[in-house]
């Protein structure tokens, strides 16, 4: 799929009732930005599902779920009161001004993506989806069964996976998988599990592995496409400090080796 031009909502200009008073549409459209970027921007991202995907009109419903260290850490309903939906229902002028920035500006993730209908225009203005991917088959301790299953499954899933999304939206800018152990403890992946090695050097080395992993037949998702580890709950060493209980470095592996292997290996081929 090529790299496509960006999209929008027409702009037209709305008329006052009473030319003689002063209202929001006077502001310089600068100021105007800054109060869409401030009104419309959410920590973390927003998550869009339907109670009845079933039904013939599935009704759209959002939550504000945590991502990239930001946001509710248990997700939360996102209320009215929390996006002033009225301002962009206002008029025309408004719609098309402050729409880019809502649907352009936050994250999204959607449970199921066939039965969620937002409009095909604001779908063109959606620029960043979190989703999660299913790792089955790459948690073994076995690197010859994980590579198996990356390269077989997991990996040619996340492309067919990708290309599905951008049929639905097709302006994106990030596409993130995440990926979650399956146990409640932290997960070491196969592939890092070298001994005797610097970060740079672990990095360097699963950047390799991945490259062999990861053949990309499409540019455009070689530049969008984006794989996260979820942290494993409890608390980081940066939260014992100050304990005598502090983790020891043996005791703790840095999720965030497996977010750099992933992108030094899309910027090495």
């Amino acid at each position: 799929m090529a790299s496509t031009p960006n999209a929008s909502i027409p702009w037209a200009a709305s008329q006052k009732e009473d030319a003689s008073k002063v209202g929001f549409l006077d502001l310089p459209r600068e100021l105007r930005d800054m109060i869409y970027e401030f009104a419309f921007s959410i920590k973390g991202a927003v998550l869009v599902y339907s109670r009845d995907p079933f039904a013939v009109r599935p009704v759209m419903r959002v939550l504000n779920i945590r991502h990239g260290g930001e946001g509710p850490i248990e997700p939360q309903p996102l209320c009215s009161g929390q996006i002033p939906v009225a301002l962009i229902r206002t008029c025309r002028q408004l719609r098309a001004e402050s729409s880019p920035v809502f649907y352009g500006s936050n994250v999204f993730s959607f449970w199921a993506l066939g039965n969620i209908d937002v409009g095909s225009a604001n779908r063109c203005l959606v620029r960043h989806i979190v989703t999660e991917a299913s790792p089955r088959g790459i948690f073994d301790k076995s690197l010859e069964h994980v590579s198996y299953c990356w390269k077989r499954r997991f990996w040619p899933k996340i492309l067919r996976s990708s290309e599905a999304i951008l049929e639905h939206f097709p302006y994106l800018d990030t596409l993130t998988y995440s990926l979650k152990p399956p146990r409640e403890e932290v997960w070491k992946p196969a592939f890092f599990d070298v001994a005797n090695k610097t970060r740079e050097q672990r990095v360097d080395l699963v950047a390799s592995w991945m490259g062999q992993m990861c053949p990309w037949e499409n540019e455009r998702l070689r530049r969008i496409v984006h794989l996260e580890m979820v942290p494993s709950p409890g608390l980081s060493r940066d939260e014992y400090a100050g304990s005598r209980f502090v983790l020891e470095d043996e005791d703790v592996w840095d999720y965030t080796e497996f977010v750099d292997a992933f992108e030094r290996m899309k910027i090495s081929i």
